[in-house]
C-alpha cells in the first residue's frame, strides 16, 4: 500500500511541476491579460502593374497595400492606395483589399479582391470632348496569379460636355 501512495505522489509531482518551478529559479510565472497580448505588426507590400484601362488607355500602376496579416500572409481586410498613369489620363484610388500576395514588386502575383474609390483625369484623347474631363466613382479588381481585371463606374465631376458617366474597366498584370 505504501508503494502505491509513493507512486501517486511521484506522478502528482511530475504532472504538477514539469521542469524547474518558478519558485526555484526566482521568477514568477505571469499570464498576459487579453489587453497585453501584442497584435501582429502591420505588413506592407508594393505591387507594380501594366494594363489597358478605359478611359486612360495603356497604364503603369503602383499599389501600396498595408494591414495586419490574419491567416498566413493574407490581408483580410487590408488597405490600399493606387496610382495609375496612362497615355490618355491618370487615376488614383483608395480602398480595401482581401487577399494574399507575393512580396515582390517585380513579379506580380497573388489572389485578391479589391473595392476602391477612384478619381480619374483624362488628357490627350483624340476625341476633344474626352480631353480634360474629371470623374469620381467606384472600381473593383480581381487578381488571380498576377492577372488583374477590374470593373467600375465613374460619374463626370468636371470637364467639357458629353455623357455624365463612364464605364471603367481594365485588364493587365499586377494589382
Amino acid at each position: 500500500m505504501k508503494s502505491v501512495w509513493i507512486a501517486n505522489v511521484l506522478l502528482s509531482a511530475l504532472f504538477a511541476f514539469p521542469g524547474q518551478s518558478a519558485a526555484q529559479d526566482g521568477t514568477t510565472a505571469e499570464v498576459p491579460s487579453p489587453r497585453e497580448v501584442k497584435k501582429p505588426p502591420t505588413a506592407r507590400d508594393v505591387t507594380l502593374g501594366l494594363a489597358f484601362h478605359e478611359p486612360t488607355s495603356f497604364t503603369g500602376s503602383a499599389t501600396l497595400i498595408w494591414g495586419r496579416p490574419r491567416m498566413l500572409v493574407a490581408f483580410a481586410p487590408g488597405k490600399l492606395a493606387q496610382v495609375r498613369v496612362g497615355t490618355r489620363g491618370a487615376q488614383i484610388g483608395v480602398g480595401l483589399v482581401a487577399g494574399v500576395f507575393e512580396e515582390s514588386p517585380w513579379k506580380p502575383s497573388g489572389l485578391a479582391v479589391t473595392i476602391k474609390a477612384i478619381a480619374i483625369r483624362t488628357w490627350r484623347d483624340p476625341d476633344p470632348l474626352q480631353n480634360g474631363r474629371s470623374y469620381a466613382g467606384l472600381e473593383s479588381d480581381v487578381v488571380l496569379l498576377g492577372i488583374r481585371g477590374s470593373i467600375g463606374y465613374a460619374r463626370k465631376v468636371g470637364g467639357p460636355g458629353g455623357s455624365d458617366g463612364q464605364f471603367v474597366w481594365s485588364v493587365g498584370l499586377g494589382l
